[in-house]
């Protein structure tokens, strides 16, 4: 490195120098990052056996899971072409070819892991729909109003237009017969 280089370097290296406050700053702002994920991953600690059934079948120590599983994994660990077939395709994919008739409670056990995720991704799709529907402009949804549109976009149905279509007498609700018949005003 060349002298002038190294002057350059050593100028630009005191300017990028960071105060002691702002370490500080920084390392409490990462301690309490830490402390929040802590808290927020808390439960999955308390189901990391079940977790890695699901994730690990192989590498779990049957005496440490529930007793319904037990015999199952043992099946499982015992079964070379099981243990080849885990190796050499997803996790998903493994448990999707696992017999039905011989592991019924693995089977039950990893739609259950499967679900927890599955549920987080639908809440997850609600409250981005709950931030579009409800702003600035729209401030006036009623709470009726705002439950019917989560529903809506939360659903997986697909209307049946035609047959609605087929159904109405008529489109407009100024043209609808009401209850109380017409008024005699005179």
């Amino acid at each position: 490195m060349a002298e002038n280089d190294l002057t350059h370097f050593l100028r630009l290296k005191s300017r990028a120098t960071v105060s002691k406050n702002k370490l500080n700053e920084f390392s409490q702002a990462l301690k309490n990052l830490h402390t929040e994920f802590e808290t927020r991953f808390q439960d999955f600690k308390n189901i990391q056996s079940s977790l890695d059934v699901f994730s690990k079948p192989f590498h779990v120590d049957p005496e440490n899971i529930s007793a319904e599983l037990q015999l199952e994994i043992i099946e499982i660990q015992c079964n070379t072409h099981l243990k080849q077939l885990f190796l050499n395709s997803t996790k998903l994919g493994f448990h999707r070819t696992l017999p039905k008739a011989e592991f019924p409670k693995m089977i039950a056990h990893v739609q259950k892991i499967r679900m927890m995720f599955a549920s987080s991704y639908v809440c997850e799709q609600i409250f981005s729909t709950m931030k579009l529907q409800k702003n600035s402009i729209r401030n006036r949804l009623t709470d009726e109003h705002f439950f019917a549109l989560l529903k809506v976009t939360s659903s997986q149905l697909k209307p049946a237009f035609e047959n609605i279509m087929e159904n109405q007498k008529q489109f407009h609700m100024s043209h609808t017969p009401t209850m109380a018949g017409p008024s005699n005003k005179s």
